[in-house]
């Protein structure tokens, strides 16, 4: 799979089929948007690609506001290509954010990859009022000749698939149930940093995790999770909050791997979160604390 961020070089693969949105979390709901453009690739025999965003236009719009995404590029294009796409295309928003919705389908669909075939959701909106929708997509597609595919929402449980209602799901703790509408366990990744050395003073190391402030973070507490390493998956448990038994007031992620003695500083890790175990609470002492950790690791090996 090729990723591109410039026009001229995606030409080069041109027709496309392609299809379109911010797909944050690559949910399931986008998983079915990605199999229909891979199957109608293969149809109209021409490449599959996903048209997104670099950045979210919400980090465009609001610079200074947290937006809470539940992928970064990284994970979003790992998955993708998971999928068998042909092509991701990563748009610098600021490049179409003052396009009406038929210059963006003329000057952008048609003149830059030749698209045959467009997969929108049913609730896709474009244009810089948001003037288009799916049924205009579909009138555009009649216009300048090609296919328009609009796909249904994906329902779990009565509740629709979306980005915001898994992100709501994750803020609330609930991350053993975000698996159902992910399809996969919720994750965060990001390099390991110097932290209080707290852990290591008690004879419990920890990994402080460094992550975006735009990601979406479980609500305080301990979890149990999986950690992956240099590609090694190890059972872990992880912490999210203020270290309060030592008085600590900024948010931290820090996570236990357990079984692991590697030195980790400057290194990228992924924490996989699996269930949510406990509330973060304030010990008297750091002996009640280890304790506690202790338990939490057991538990962990248990679960």
């Amino acid at each position: 799979m090729v990723v591109y961020t410039n026009y001229k070089e995606a030409k080069k693969g041109n027709p496309y089929c392609i299809a379109l949105g911010s797909f944050d979390g690559v949910h399931l709901g986008h998983q079915k948007l990605i199999e229909r453009v891979v199957n109608k690739g293969k149809e109209l025999d021409c490449n599959s690609m996903v048209y997104t965003f670099m950045d979210h236009p919400k980090k465009v719009l609001t610079p200074n506001c947290s937006h809470e995404m539940i992928t970064q590029n990284l994970q979003r294009v790992k998955i993708m290509e998971s999928f068998g796409l042909d092509a991701v295309y990563l748009e610098d928003f600021q490049n179409i954010m003052k396009m009406d919705a038929e210059t963006f389908v003329k000057d952008i669909l048609v003149s830059h990859f030749n698209i045959k075939c467009a997969v929108a959701g049913y609730n896709f909106t474009f244009g810089n009022k948001k003037d288009g929708n799916a049924e205009i997509l579909k009138r555009y597609g009649d216009l300048y000749g090609f296919e328009v595919a609009i796909v249904d929402a994906v329902k779990i449980k009565g509740n629709i698939v979306s980005s915001s209602f898994i992100r709501d799901m994750i803020k609330s703790g609930k991350v053993d149930d975000v698996k159902e509408y992910l399809g996969r366990n919720y994750s965060i990744d990001g390099q390991v940093i110097h932290g209080k050395k707290i852990g290591e003073k008690i004879g419990i190391r920890t990994a402080n995790l460094s992550i975006s402030k735009d990601l979406v973070v479980p609500k305080p507490g301990v979890y149990f999770t999986d950690t992956i390493v240099n590609n090694n998956v190890y059972k872990s448990v992880t912490n999210i909050g203020t270290n309060p038994t030592f008085n600590g007031n900024k948010m931290n992620i820090e996570t236990h791997i357990i079984d692991f003695q590697e030195d980790l500083y400057g290194k990228n890790i992924e924490i996989f979160f699996l269930k949510w175990n406990r509330e973060e609470k304030a010990f008297n002492n750091a002996s009640e604390l280890k304790k506690q950790i202790l338990d939490d690791i057991n538990n962990r090996l248990n679960y």
